[in-house]
């Protein structure tokens, strides 16, 4: 028999307190911290907001929203998880990223399609959509096709070849532009008079070892310094560690931050950053906002002397990549930034602004 709309809503918000409580549980036993106790407070309104969750297919700002008649009463009368959680939530896929969506597909098929005899696995996303971190309108469309290593002579001809089919052959009225970048090929759509990009990297596998799951990517020299080629590994880009899911959410609270008070960090040292802000904290606090906190507290105090290398190439420094001026000047705006939310919560609102 067919449920009512109410016993959707009901079983809905169960299920989503059951799995918030379960989440926060386990995210609490996986501290591995002895002397910490059970915090039975976040808890409770872990299972408050799954609840909240469940209850709403609209995202959870609305719902709030409808309860609490200005945005601060929220931060005054709530704990400012339930903001941070809203403010993520609000950055879902819109009509653009669907369309975007659409475009990545039909790339994804047209290269399977010509290249399918000479590919490793699938043609699959990378970067933020792969590994969850993406937020809508920040984030770019990255697809990998990964090659046989008999598939090319050089890391150069398959670059090339790839262009050349995208240049040439790929048809689609709103692809505008295709060009060489980097390491990867921009494929410059306009939709909805919107310029959207998607990024498609080639790899090619670097021997014959199963499982190893080493690339190199081709370097253009017109746009990078030193060697040709780059070595890569998509397993160990795509590896979180422990605190999956508050590494996530905090990663894309750090791309709100990065937009807000114009930090120059890139996706991938964001994530980096937050990583090495768990490893290195023997005291992981409860609560999204601690663990917020904790990551920018890190940054601050290690952007100018820390070396961070890239996960999958320890050749690499990301660090490297910025100058002096750059790292101090995130030392002080970050510095700033915490200086204001813990003088008063309600700065979450412009620092972590929520899209209505």
């Amino acid at each position: 028999m067919k449920k009512s709309s109410k016993e959707n809503l009901q079983l809905g918000a169960i299920i989503g307190g059951i799995l918030g409580l379960i989440i926060n549980n386990s995210q609490q036993l996986d501290n591995k911290n002895p002397q910490q106790k059970f915090d039975f407070q976040s808890f409770v309104l872990a299972g408050t907001i799954g609840a909240v969750i469940g209850l709403t297919s609209a995202g959870v700002l609305n719902l709030i929203m409808s309860i609490f008649s200005t945005r601060k009463e929220i931060l005054d009368e709530a704990d400012e998880i339930s903001y941070l959680v809203s403010a993520i939530g609000s950055y879902t896929p819109d009509e653009i990223d669907k369309e975007v969506l659409i475009k990545g597909r039909k790339v994804k098929s047209a290269l399977k399609n010509k290249f399918a005899k000479d590919i490793l696995g699938n043609v699959s996303y990378q970067g933020s959509v792969k590994q969850g971190t993406a937020i809508s309108g920040l984030s770019d469309l990255d697809i990998r096709i990964q090659f046989k290593k008999t598939s090319f002579p050089s890391e150069r001809k398959m670059y090339n070849t790839v262009y050349n089919f995208f240049k040439y052959h790929f048809k689609d009225s709103e692809l505008k532009d295709v060009r060489k970048q980097k390491v990867s090929i921009g494929l410059i759509y306009k939709i909805d008079g919107h310029e959207e990009i998607i990024d498609v990297v080639p790899a090619l596998r670097t021997d014959f070892v199963r499982g190893k799951n080493d690339y190199t990517l081709f370097k253009n020299p017109e746009l990078c310094e030193g060697s040709w080629k780059l070595k890569m590994n998509p397993k160990k880009q795509e590896e979180f560690g422990t605190f999956q899911k508050d590494k996530i959410d905090i990663i894309k609270l750090l791309k709100l931050l990065k937009t807000e008070v114009q930090l120059p960090l890139k996706s991938v040292l964001l994530k980096e950053f937050t990583k090495k802000a768990f490893e290195n904290n023997s005291f992981i606090p409860n609560g999204l906002n601690g663990r917020l906190l904790m990551t920018l507290n890190f940054i601050r105090d290690n952007i100018e002397t820390i070396n961070i290398k890239a996960p999958d190439n320890v050749r690499i420094s990301l660090t490297d990549n910025l100058t002096s001026k750059e790292k101090k000047s995130i030392k002080v705006k970050i510095d700033r930034v915490i200086c204001d939310l813990l003088d008063d919560k309600t700065n979450l609102l412009e620092y972590f602004p929520e899209r209505i």
